[in-house]
């Protein structure tokens, strides 16, 4: 069966960052599905790239997390001159990814592509595993948060760290290394975003 990582066991375990063996998503959602893309898509599994939609994935579907990606790339190459060519994708590889934005069961497919100013810096709503506070939080928002972000997304060209595990709390995103990154929320008026991280940070 699977076992959980612990003090004396850290390899071939849900938790060491690798799907591998008896683990699938359904019983360890830490490690599964993994990244399932080329290296170009720049995936982060379990996270949820921001940006500015430029096309909207509840009735845009993709196949994988590949073909979405891959959607990404043509969309940048089309729309180069646009100002906004897609920089980031965002893919729901569940029956059903939980979120806290809108009524909406977000389902299996869809694919959301992004424009983000700054790539290098990118923007996330929400990364790695929920905090306990964060999921007795929003409990009663339809079934309530899984342990881990269910989305997997990636900023094209990025570059990926496993070793760096992210918390999503009510008021941000922690990492292992000590970053703080605030919740990047689509809804908010400009500038709105910039003064919550700025407030996080110190």
């Amino acid at each position: 069966g699977v076992q959980a990582c612990g003090e004396h066991r850290k390899h071939r375990c849900c938790g060491d960052g690798i799907c591998e063996g008896p683990e699938t998503i359904g019983n360890c959602m830490a490690d599964c599905p993994g990244i399932t893309t080329q290296p170009v898509c720049g995936e982060e599994p379990h996270s949820d790239t921001g940006g500015h939609a430029v096309v909207f994935g509840i009735d845009h579907r993709a196949a994988s997390a590949q073909d979405c990606c891959d959607r990404c790339v043509e969309h940048a190459k089309k729309h180069a001159a646009s100002g906004k060519p897609c920089t980031s994708w965002v893919f729901c590889p569940l029956p059903v990814c939980w979120g806290l934005d809108t009524g909406w069961n977000h389902t299996y497919g869809e694919c959301w592509l992004k424009w983000q100013a700054d790539p290098a810096h990118p923007l996330y709503g929400q990364r790695g595993a929920y905090s306990e506070e964060y999921r007795k939080k929003h409990r009663f928002v339809r079934s309530g948060p899984p342990t881990h972000v269910p989305w997997t997304g990636g900023i094209i060209g990025g570059m990926y760290d496993p070793s760096i595990k992210w918390v999503t709390g009510p008021e941000g995103m922690t990492s292992s290394k000590g970053d703080e990154l605030t919740n990047w929320r689509a809804w908010e008026a400009h500038g709105v975003y910039e003064k919550r991280l700025r407030k996080r940070q110190g």
